[in-house]
């Protein structure tokens, strides 16, 4: 079962795990596509006097805030047709800051394709996952690495397994 640990120092100044989480189970954005944000900081560098889990009671966030970061995990599964009915809104739900347009979407070569001002991580922890460009795609399998430049992207998996993405989105700018 993962967990998510975090170490901090407690009061008397020793390092210590303050916090414990199961993280089997990502929450739902849309069908097929799963999502948790596991911690976010809204400086660099960070404030590491902060307490508590600044993801607790907080929504998904699509991109960092401002000067921050997010590290989450997105979960994807098989790919399903009926789950992109309406990418537009899709988009809109999950807080895009670029909502493709209808047209560009119509000639996308799938629905998820989309682009952030973020500079992105990826690593694959499970399953086989296709990381999309506008031009050539690539097939990643687990422990494979994707830096991911502000730039239009989207996935599919095409597997018949859930595809666990590990992501570390950082505030950019051109």
């Amino acid at each position: 079962m993962p967990k998510k640990y975090v170490f901090d120092v407690r009061p008397d100044g020793l390092s210590d795990i303050v916090l414990e989480q199961d993280i089997s189970t990502i929450p739902p954005l849309m069908p097929a596509f799963m999502a948790m944000d596991l911690w976010s900081n809204t400086e660099t560098p960070a404030e590491l006097n902060q307490q508590g889990d600044p993801t607790l009671g907080k929504g998904f966030l699509h991109e960092p805030p401002d000067g921050g970061a997010v590290v989450r995990i997105i979960d994807f599964h098989p790919d399903n047709p009926s789950a992109w009915l309406d990418p537009k809104a899709m988009h809109e739900g999950i807080g895009s800051v670029h909502i493709p347009s209808q047209d560009y979407l119509a000639k996308a070569k799938h629905p998820s394709m989309h682009k952030t001002d973020t500079l992105n991580y990826f690593v694959l922890l499970t399953g086989r996952l296709w990381a999309l460009s506008e031009e050539k795609d690539v097939l990643l399998e687990p422990g494979d690495v994707l830096i991911q430049k502000g730039c239009m992207h989207g996935w599919r998996n095409d597997g018949e397994v859930l595809a666990r993405l590990f992501c570390v989105l950082i505030d950019a700018k051109w």
